[in-house]
Parts: structure tokens; C-alpha cells; sequence
């Protein structure tokens, strides 16, 4: 099974959501550990720093 890869710039959601998934298969962020607030937020910190690259990017 192959998923094509987001790129952070043009998809800021798709490749935060993609990241934190690796991040479960890693081993590196466990869905057990807690409750989902933690991931969410991992989750809303990437998907932030993408966006704001995404708008660095169009102001350069």
C-alpha cells in the first residue's frame, strides 16, 4: 500500500496528519499513552509551523 506523500506547503493538514501517523508507526508517539489531547496537539503544532511556512513562502 503506497500513499503519496503531502507536501507541506501545499497541504498543511494532510502532511501534519501524515507526520504524527509516522510518529505512531515509529513507536516515537503511542495512541495509549493517555488520551487523544495529547496527539491532537502534537497534531495543531504541526499543522501551525506548516501553515506558517506556507505563508513565509508566499511573502519571499
Amino acid at each position: 500500500m503506497t500513499t503519496e506523500i503531502a507536501h507541506s506547503s501545499s497541504s498543511p493538514k494532510q502532511a501534519a496528519l501524515q507526520l504524527v501517523i509516522e510518529l505512531v508507526r515509529a513507536g516515537k508517539l503511542s495512541p495509549m499513552q493517555g488520551d487523544a489531547s495529547n496527539m491532537i496537539s502534537i497534531y495543531e503544532q504541526f499543522k501551525a509551523h506548516f501553515e506558517a511556512d506556507k505563508s513565509d513562502s508566499v511573502i519571499s
